[in-house]
């Protein structure tokens, strides 16, 4: 693929994939990585007995948004940058994975990265922090941002590990955003692709 075009192909998936995002973050007034190998476990759900803030357990909702504001992620649309120090830890060892197969980081992939951890994160929420295979599959069949990020046209092997690569980065981006749900994520991720 010559220069030109490939140029234009990179434009319309960041495109594509800054419009997905704005369908994954709520809209104000409208109400390859990832090869972190610990032993997956079932994150339990939480249990208001266990001191935990009853009212966010009580509505998904309000947990989300406190999600959001904790993670400090902006809600208009503009590309994602890590600012806090989870988010700059997550960024820091994905990017020197992506460089360390020779690949090149660009904001870009830090945008990409983090909409598709805060994605799951947001997911775990509104799912009670219920997270098992079932919610991974359903997770990345009607997520916009895998739509956009996967090739329409690519043969069904290299669809299945362009998703697999998509939701390593994404499950990855868990214990960084979300550490809680993240051995459920990643036992998910075991059951649904190996490994």
């Amino acid at each position: 693929m010559t220069s030109r075009p490939r140029a234009l192909v990179l434009s319309l998936t960041v495109a594509a994939v800054i419009v997905g995002m704005t369908a994954c973050f709520p809209v104000p007034n409208l109400g390859g990585a990832g090869e972190n190998e610990s032993a997956p476990t079932q994150t339990q759900p939480v249990d208001p007995a266990d001191g935990a803030d009853a009212e966010s357990i009580d509505d998904p909702l309000a947990e989300r948004q406190e999600f959001f504001e904790e993670q400090q992620l902006p809600l208009d649309g503009t590309p994602l940058v890590a600012v806090t120090p989870a988010q700059k830890e997550f960024i820091s060892q994905q990017r020197a994975y992506v460089e360390g197969q020779g690949s090149t980081w660009s904001a870009q992939d830090e945008n990409i990265a983090l909409a598709l951890a805060a994605d799951a994160c947001e997911s775990a929420i509104l799912n009670s922090h219920r997270v098992d295979a079932s919610t991974l599959q359903t997770h990345v069949a009607t997520s916009p941002l895998f739509a956009a990020i996967l090739p329409k046209d690519a043969d069904a092997a290299t669809l299945a590990a362009g998703e697999r690569n998509v939701a390593s980065v994404m499950v990855f981006g868990t214990s960084f955003l979300c550490p809680d749900d993240a051995p459920a994520w990643q036992s998910a991720y075991g059951e649904v692709y190996g490994g």
